[in-house]
């Protein structure tokens, strides 16, 4: 029987029940899966490294902290035996601990807020195009060379009550000195003032990047529109700029909640506990005044990492829907 042909094919003999299985996938395809599988592999060995890093200085030592903190430790500040949960009874029952977090919030608030205030208030003015204003604008990222123990010694000896630069003017014109560092009304306020002063000029840094990044085509479209100065500003400029404002935020909350040096060297904690914060609370708990319970102190730290955590969750799934990439 003759088979029929058709475009130049022959149809090809029916398959059997004993026919051969399909033909192996092409080469081209085993040599980009053998290919994938070492692109794989050569990226967990490229990982190595940085994941053994994480391992030793970050993942270890939390998994140290939790295991402190659910022990006691006796006048040496050596373990002296499970407790359980105790630790974290006794920071909750505490009723100064309500009142460090009150603290903690004002102090985290009142920076991160007046970071973005002080730093648009000196970038704003700073985006005309004048002569001499690269010399301002290298002045103004100056903070960043100073050390927060200098920086901060250096606003000890102008806020002292006594014989304080800021007293002096003020006593000059025929005021009163103020406490600015010895009052419960003024401690927490200073240290504020001076922990925004340290981070102002990584703050400008980064905002006159992001002013300096903005499309001027679109600046000068929405003055053929008619809009005026401080509409483009509200409208165009800082919608734009609104991703390193989130930056901003982010890294500012993290700092806020981790400030120590200024509150050590510039009140101590105190007036009366009046601008102690939470990681001022794990120092005196681990080495103020001579206590060394490092369990109390572990459990401190602890609440410290998941409010950091939680603010930063909270963070990236509300305000990041406002940035406008």
């Amino acid at each position: 029987m003759t088979v029929p042909v058709r475009s130049g094919l022959v149809a090809g003999p029916p398959r059997t029940a004993g026919s051969p299985r399909s033909p192996r996938p092409p080469r081209a395809t085993r040599t980009t899966r053998s290919s994938l599988r070492s692109d794989r592999r050569l990226g967990l060995v490229l990982l190595a490294p940085a994941l053994l890093a994480f391992a030793v200085f970050v993942f270890y030592p939390l998994g140290r902290v939790l295991v402190l903190s659910t022990q006691g430790t006796d006048i040496f500040g050596q373990p002296a035996g499970s407790v359980g949960l105790q630790n974290y009874v006794r920071t909750f029952t505490d009723p100064a601990f309500g009142r460090t977090m009150l603290t903690t919030a004002v102090f985290c608030v009142g920076v991160v807020v007046g970071r973005i205030v002080f730093g648009l208030l000196v970038v704003i003015p700073l985006t005309v195009k004048l002569r001499g204003l690269p010399v301002f604008r290298a002045l103004l990222t100056a903070p960043m060379v100073v050390s927060v123990s200098a920086g901060s010694v250096a606003f000890a000896a102008m806020l002292a009550p006594g014989n304080g630069l800021l007293n002096t003017v003020i006593t000059q014109f025929g005021g009163a000195p103020v406490p600015f560092l010895t009052s419960t009304q003024w401690a927490l306020a200073s240290v504020i003032v001076v922990t925004i002063w340290g981070s102002l000029g990584f703050t400008v840094l980064l905002l006159l990047g992001a002013f300096g990044a903005i499309d001027q085509d679109v600046i000068e479209a929405a003055h053929l529109d008619g809009a005026g100065p401080v509409r483009t500003l509200w409208s165009i400029s800082l919608p734009l700029v609104t991703p390193t404002l989130f930056f901003v935020v982010v890294t500012g909350t993290v700092e806020a909640l981790t400030t120590f040096g200024q509150i050590q060297i510039l009140t101590g904690g105190g007036p009366a506990d009046s601008s102690k914060t939470l990681v001022y609370a794990i120092y005196q708990q681990a080495f103020g005044s001579g206590s060394a319970n490092f369990g109390l102190a572990a459990a401190l730290g602890v609440v410290l990492f998941l409010l950091v955590l939680g603010l930063s969750l909270v963070q990236f799934g509300v305000l990041e829907k406002r940035v406008n990439y």
